[in-house]
């Protein structure tokens, strides 16, 4: 150790204590202290007590809409398509439901408008649906004001 005998009786007197303690502290936790039981009812409710709003997204469904898509070349004589669309739109706020109720036949509007724009064969791919989404995201976004929509799912997706 130090060599000094006085400093050396006191570092030996902390280790151990120190020892002690931790011996202490283990049978303490193993031996005594029993943790009570979990309720998981309790600790739900404490849960949605406690957290923010913003960790828990609010759905907005939309009812199922069939819009007529527009052929891409009128002269062609092509038979007429649609796609059928279910809806749930997710808010950043659950407060923002009654913007969307309010604003419904706008939001309706603008999905036709923007599917029916799109063709067939563009719809029917993964990348069209994904475009579809972001495209009507940032519109009723952008009718509405301000950012309401932060995604969509489509419960319903059938290009005929």
């Amino acid at each position: 150790m130090t060599g000094k005998k006085l400093i050396d009786m006191i570092l030996l007197a902390v280790m151990m204590l120190t020892t002690l303690a931790v011996i202490g502290l283990f049978y303490y936790t193993e031996k005594i202290y029993k943790r009570p039981p979990i309720d998981e009812s309790k600790e739900k409710e404490a849960f949605l007590k406690e957290s923010d709003a913003k960790t828990i997204p609010a759905f907005y469904k939309l009812e199922k809409m069939t819009v007529s898509l527009v052929p891409r070349d009128p002269n062609a004589n092509q038979r007429m398509r649609y796609i059928e669309l279910e809806i749930h739109l997710v808010m950043f706020k659950s407060d923002d439901a009654g913007i969307v109720k309010t604003y419904l036949p706008i939001i309706q509007d603008k999905i036709i408008v923007i599917a029916s724009k799109m063709g067939a064969d563009e719809l029917n791919s993964l990348t069209g649906k994904i475009l579809l989404e972001d495209r009507l995201k940032k519109e009723i976004n952008k009718s509405l004001g301000t950012p309401v929509i932060k995604s969509i799912f489509f419960s319903r997706y059938i290009v005929q």
